[in-house]
């Protein structure tokens, strides 16, 4: 629906259509990893770009995108702006630190990476996924030191 339209649309519909986008955003993610396709993640994109533009504040369209963008375009810079964006809407949504984590991490920004790894583990809950970033923490603890001093 183009923009003009949506101002007269009752918000029932904005909501279901921005779900309905990402619903589609993901089915061309999942296509994507199953073909090597890039365009599918270029799709994929398109729709959660579309469900954002229509819902601002619709929060797992940001993540959805933001993981997208570190895990299969290698996107770093979007994927951080993305997952920072969930982070100022959703302090609480777990996920999206350690995402960010590896995003910075990617991006060769250790020093960041460390910090959200440690708001992860103060807010994460799952003994797994906290064995893990606790093991990452460390790694990127002793890459950072090492680098630091490299440096001096």
């Amino acid at each position: 629906m183009p923009p003009t339209r949506l101002a007269f649309c009752p918000r029932w519909l904005i909501f279901v259509h921005s779900r309905l986008l990402v619903l589609r955003g993901n089915f061309h993610r999942h296509f994507g990893n199953l073909s090597g396709e890039r365009r599918e993640y270029q799709w994929a994109v398109d729709r959660f770009s579309r469900a954002i533009e229509i819902d601002p504040k619709y929060v797992a369209a940001y993540y959805s995108r933001g993981v997208l963008y570190w895990r299969e375009l290698e996107n770093w810079h979007r994927a951080i702006n993305d997952l920072t964006r969930v982070i100022e809407l959703a302090p609480h949504w777990t996920e999206a630190w350690l995402n960010r984590a590896i995003a910075q991490q990617r991006r060769g920004n250790f020093e960041a990476a460390i910090a959200d790894l440690e708001t992860y583990l103060t807010l994460a809950t799952d003994p797994g996924w906290r064995a893990n970033a606790e093991r990452q923490l460390e790694l990127m603890k002793a890459v950072n030191a090492e680098k630091t001093s490299k440096q001096a």
